[in-house]
């Protein structure tokens, strides 16, 4: 009987110990599960109704590359896609200004199974795989959105992402900007 008191006491007493320490632990770790994230190498950001959505450029070799991604437009009007700047690069878009009807989707460089992809290319010293370059979206109601875009090598999951030079011509080329 002595020995039980003894054991529930310790137990009692190592609860109390550890209940602060355990606690704690979810305090410092930074743990922010509330936050969203892209659990790809793409990046994202929202603006007046539109999202755009696992932004990348998938370079075959330095100096050109395929801009991917898909921009929603989930705002009560249409938009559109006037142009994308890159600093140091030229970049070209398949129809410029490229109209974003309310409620649709449209796809930059790779067909999916949300649609047909608008042609979507870069070229510039600038533009390297593993790099990051700081793009500009100019959008004709939402106004520019920027983001910082990685540069990846075409292989491995991104292998068959087109090529700029395999795509179709796109119709509007935006000069580069002086880097």
């Amino acid at each position: 009987m002595q020995s039980s008191r003894v054991s529930r006491g310790l137990v009692a007493g190592l609860v109390v110990v550890a209940l602060p320490v355990l606690s704690s632990c979810v305090a410092v770790s930074g743990s922010q599960t509330q936050e969203p994230y892209t659990p790809s190498d793409g990046v994202w950001a929202n603006s007046n109704g539109l999202e755009l959505r696992n932004v990348i450029a998938v370079a075959p070799r330095d100096g050109e590359a395929t801009l991917v991604g898909t921009i929603l437009n989930n705002g009560g009007s249409a938009d559109s896609l006037v142009s994308v700047r890159v600093n140091g690069a030229r970049t070209r878009l398949g129809s410029a200004p490229l109209a974003l009807p309310a409620g649709q989707t449209k796809q930059l460089g790779v067909d999916t199974s949300l649609g047909r992809a608008v042609p979507a290319s870069l070229e510039g010293s600038s533009l390297k795989s593993g790099s990051t370059i700081p793009m500009t979206f100019q959008f004709e109601r939402a106004g520019d959105v920027r983001l910082d875009v990685l540069v990846v090598p075409r292989s491995g999951y991104y292998a068959t992402v087109p090529a700029p030079s395999d795509a179709p011509s796109p119709s509007h080329t935006t000069p580069p900007i002086p880097g």
